[in-house]
């Protein structure tokens, strides 16, 4: 969790912002707090998504459907406004780990584990498959490893970028998209039971089924490799091959995994002691994040944990109310007042013992010396009376050397708070080093990350305009033209096949259109066909229509696909017809 930036808003609708938790394609994602001091999860759009009209009503009909789905498995939709100048979505904050972060800092989860997670994730897109959603981008970063269970969270809301700018062509994450989310067609439900299945790899292995790699790099992969399972236990690898078949039509929904899987055993804690003391450490920060949300308004926000039932928060200097005694000292029974300070009235209480030689106010006198009391026994003869040891004078010089002497008790206490101030000056200053490295170190993890969405988002730019390239160039190699096709036409050309029946029909038509009144010009009349004129007539027009229009047809499509060797065939087809029809007086 990074602290909130310049620019950022204080509160989106009723919650207050905290920190920031990251940010995606969709919007910039904060952690805040309710009104009643829950822990929630903003998600703003980005601004410049906001403009989109059909994005905003696409965004609140997914908005609409993922309230319906269970806060079981899920992140709950709690609030959202698609209607806002900026729209923004709200959903409970769960105290966790992300999949992905849990693997990287301590390692992939043992097989029990495995099986929980994978019961776990198939209860929950059962439940988001019910309302009509598919998820199209379950990653081992949307899989949260909570104390009670995982969870599911960004279901169902990838499906309104759909067609917006931003998105480009292809929604989802490489290597964990099925083949037919990667080819741009229409998905179904299928289509999260392949992300399943590599997010358990991922679990069962560090590594997801195709590896690591830049984007076209994984989806090749994808399309045309098979996956690794070598990580995945023997007990697991054919449920987790089925979800990551090829073809979706092979591939189980996730009743049918729950079949499969059967009743999980469950125990005290699902995972590993490690991972579930990186959970309790996020939930203390998030504790301590929310405590820190509120100002002090009377008294201390105390910290989910850390105050028992029948002990009260320890209030801060300065407030009205009654302090906790000092470490070892009894505080009393309930209503007692707090020791009164030296030589004060504590109001009622005993008073303070009085100074020596002063009246105490009805208290017993002080012992008189010895010598001034009537009723003094005198010391034995053997024993002189005691006389009282004199202190050195102020007006000596040497006072100072003497062993407990004011000024070298004053010495003392001099270096004393000397050292404290050192002391205290040094754990300032190295607190305030260690401050600035974990800034430095935060601006700097947060530069990498950005650096690395935007190669990601580069590599993804290169794949899809390489991959549209390749689509064009196969679809004009599709439709150009070969040579052979060109030779398999010089028979019809050459051979008077199809020529002399075309030319007879045409010469019948011609001679029937010359005899109607639309015709205004001399009749003509064919001789017919078994008369040699009629059969020559009829033989050079069959030539002249085919051979034309098949040649016309052949040098369109070359020209439109670029083909310059069939270009010239078709000319050369065209000319020689009818320069062959003109020698034999066809024209004239």
């Amino acid at each position: 969790m990074g602290p909130l930036e310049n620019g950022d808003p204080e509160r989106i609708g009723r919650y207050r912002l905290i920190g920031r938790l990251g940010a995606g394609g969709m919007g910039q994602v904060y952690f805040g707090r309710s009104a009643a001091g829950r822990p929630v999860a903003v998600k703003r759009i980005h601004p410049h998504m906001a403009t989109d009209r059909s994005f905003r009503e696409r965004f609140a009909r997914e908005v609409t459907a993922a309230r319906r789905v269970s806060g079981a498995f899920t992140a709950p939709v709690i609030d959202a406004d698609p209607e806002g100048e900026v729209p923004w979505l709200v959903t409970a904050y769960v105290p966790s780990l992300p999949l992905d972060q849990a693997v990287r800092d301590h390692g992939p989860l043992p097989e029990p584990s495995l099986r929980v997670l994978a019961a776990s994730l198939a209860e929950a897109l059962t439940e988001i498959h019910r309302v009509g959603l598919i998820h199209r981008d379950l990653k081992p970063g949307n899989v949260l490893l909570a104390e009670d269970g995982p969870r599911v969270i960004d279901f169902g809301i990838a499906r309104a970028t759909e067609g917006t700018a931003a998105t480009q062509s292809i929604i989802g994450t490489p290597g964990f998209m099925s083949p037919e989310q990667i080819q741009g067609a229409p998905l179904t439900p299928k289509s999260d039971m392949f992300a399943y299945g590599a997010v358990l790899v991922y679990a069962a292995g560090g590594v997801g089924p195709f590896g690591e790699g830049p984007m076209p790099t994984m989806v090749m992969r994808v399309l045309h490799h098979e996956p690794d399972l070598s990580s995945v236990p023997a007990s697991l690898r054919g449920l987790v091959a089925a979800c990551l078949a090829k073809d979706e039509r092979n591939r189980p929904g996730p009743g049918e995994v729950l079949d499969a899987l059967g009743d999980v055993p469950a125990g005290s804690s699902w995972l590993p002691p490690v991972f579930m003391r990186g959970i309790q450490e996020r939930v203390a920060q998030v504790n301590a994040a929310l405590s820190g949300a509120l100002p002090a308004d009377g008294g201390a926000t105390a910290v989910l944990g850390t105050q028992g039932a029948a002990h009260p928060a320890t209030e801060v200097l300065g407030d009205d109310q009654q302090r906790t005694s000092v470490l070892g000292a009894d505080p009393g029974p309930a209503g007692a007042a707090p020791t009164a300070v030296y030589g004060q009235p504590s109001g009622g209480q005993v008073p303070p013992t009085a100074a020596y030689g002063q009246p105490s106010g009805g208290q017993v006198p002080p012992t008189a010396a010895y010598g001034q009391g009537a009723h003094q026994t005198p010391p034995t003869a053997a024993m002189p009376p005691a006389t009282q040891a004199t202190p050195p004078s102020r007006d000596d010089a040497y006072a100072d050397l003497y062993r407990g002497s004011p000024a070298e008790e004053q010495r003392r206490r001099e270096r004393e708070e000397l050292r404290r101030r050192e002391e205290r000056m040094r754990r300032e200053e190295e607190e305030r080093l260690r401050r600035a490295r974990e800034r430095e170190l935060e601006r700097q993890e947060e530069l990498r990350r950005r650096q690395e969405a935007e190669r990601a988002h580069r590599e993804r730019l290169r794949a899809e305009r390489e991959y549209e390239r390749r689509a064009r160039a196969a679809r004009a190699a599709a439709d150009q033209p070969s040579l052979w096709s060109f030779v398999k036409l010089l028979p019809l050309l050459i051979i008077p096949i199809i020529q002399i029946p075309l030319g007879w029909g045409a010469s019948i038509a011609w001679e029937w259109f010359a005899t109607t009144e639309l015709y205004t010009g001399d009749g003509w009349y064919y001789p017919g066909l078994l008369t040699v004129d009629g059969f020559f007539q009829a033989l050079y027009l069959g030539y002249f229509l085919l051979n034309n229009v098949v040649a016309a047809e052949y040098l369109v499509r070359c020209l439109r696909t670029g083909f310059v060797t069939g270009t010239m065939l078709a000319l050369a087809a065209a000319l020689g017809t009818n320069c062959a029809l003109w020698y034999f007086g066809f024209f004239g």
